[in-house]
């Protein structure tokens, strides 16, 4: 599930912003209204500084969805699957179900981020050539401060280092010339490492220089691309290490179930603290119908849990949350993550047969890790 608010649905993709965006979009407004502005252009008001402040953060951030929207739009068209965007400031994370499986997909994919950038760049830089003289400086400015972060957000994307668009196209033009998707994926990353650790010295050495908000940007930004640098390589071995394993595989035959209506009290001392799990398929009649969490035992006030039945807390299942033996252990482990249960059911034709956590997957890839090094 996606972390932020939902604020539209666009090209039948669904787009979020993440909590931390409303953050850093004050601090870039302020940065903008208070440094930028005044330096560039003069003579103007506060409140005018402001405005300009304000108005260009949320240009700037129809651009980069612009930006996302090029790439999802693109990877639809590609049969990669883009259901949602979580947006941040300068950029944002498509939920992908599928990979590329060619390197043509994965280049044509993260080019069309850059291209729509650039080309924002230049229409900007034409409304304010053709606007001049009839328009307030301050909005000129506006549009040409766009034109020249369209241009900085094409240039940025394009170093050849993960998590950057860049990145993906270094993978994507190594990955055909190699024919080595893994290796292409480990240059990438370890480019994408080394350029968030010059992006932190940079701004270490800004700071103390006495360019505050040059320094933070340049800080904030490397440390968000150390982080991320490494998860494509990490994403990608893990996936490695669960091919062509399936589900049945990797799952639990001998499953606890609860009746639906059992108490809470009763489900704590016969199941929970017995058998130490921290979820339990529910079912009725011999058929499964939910799961009941620890969670959702503890949102429940303890006076009550007495005359309070598990099937009136626990979450009901749908298709969705049921897993079939010959399911993909590499999908498996993605819906599982995606549900708060920490655990799915099996079932085949209505029966119950297993039941799979992240910890039997997490067992089977360190299992074939410890392999892997002999």
């Amino acid at each position: 599930m996606a972390r932020g608010i939902r604020i539209a649905k666009i090209l039948g993709i669904q787009i979020f912003i993440d909590y931390t965006w409303f953050i850093v979009f004050i601090f870039f407004a302020w940065s903008l209204s208070s440094g930028y502005f005044p330096f560039k252009s003069p003579g103007y008001g506060r409140l005018t500084y402001v405005l300009m402040g304000v108005t260009s953060s949320f240009l700037l951030f129809l651009c980069v969805l612009i930006h996302e929207l090029s790439h999802s739009y693109t990877a639809n068209r590609l049969g990669l699957n883009v259901s949602s965007i979580t947006l941040f400031i300068f950029g944002g994370i498509a939920a992908l179900e599928n990979d590329p499986e060619k390197a043509s997909i994965e280049f044509k994919t993260a080019i069309a981020g850059p291209i729509a950038s650039g080309l924002l760049a230049v229409i900007f830089r034409g409304v304010s050539m053709v606007l001049a003289g009839q328009v307030p400086g301050p909005a000129l400015q506006v549009l040409d401060y766009l034109s020249f972060i369209n241009v900085l957000l094409f240039a940025f994307n394009m170093v050849p280092g993960f998590p950057l668009d860049g990145g993906r196209v270094l993978r994507a033009l190594w990955w055909a010339w190699s024919g080595d998707k893994q290796k292409a994926t480990m240059v990438a990353s370890a480019i994408g490492k080394g350029f968030a650790f010059f992006l932190l010295i940079t701004g270490i050495m800004q700071l103390f220089t006495g360019n505050l908000t040059g320094g933070l940007w340049s800080i904030l930004i490397g440390v968000f691309l150390q982080q991320a640098a490494g998860n494509e390589y990490q994403h990608l071995l893990l996936k490695k290490s669960l091919e062509n394993v399936s589900v049945a595989q990797m799952m639990s035959r001998d499953v606890v179930t609860i009746d639906g209506t059992v108490t809470i009290n009763e489900a704590v001392e016969e199941f929970f603290l017995k058998h130490h799990f921290t979820s339990f398929p529910v079912a009725s009649g011999g058929v499964v119908i939910g799961i009941v969490t620890l969670k959702a035992v503890r949102a429940v006030e303890r006076d009550k849990r007495g005359v309070t039945l598990v099937g009136d807390i626990m979450h009901r299942l749908s298709s969705e949350d049921m897993l079939k033996q010959e399911d993909p252990a590499y999908d498996a482990l993605a819906r599982i993550i995606k549900s708060e249960a920490g655990r799915l059911p099996v079932v085949e034709k209505g029966v119950l047969v297993g039941i799979l956590s992240r910890k039997d997957i997490m067992r089977i890839i360190e299992l074939r890790a410890g392999f892997h090094k002999d």
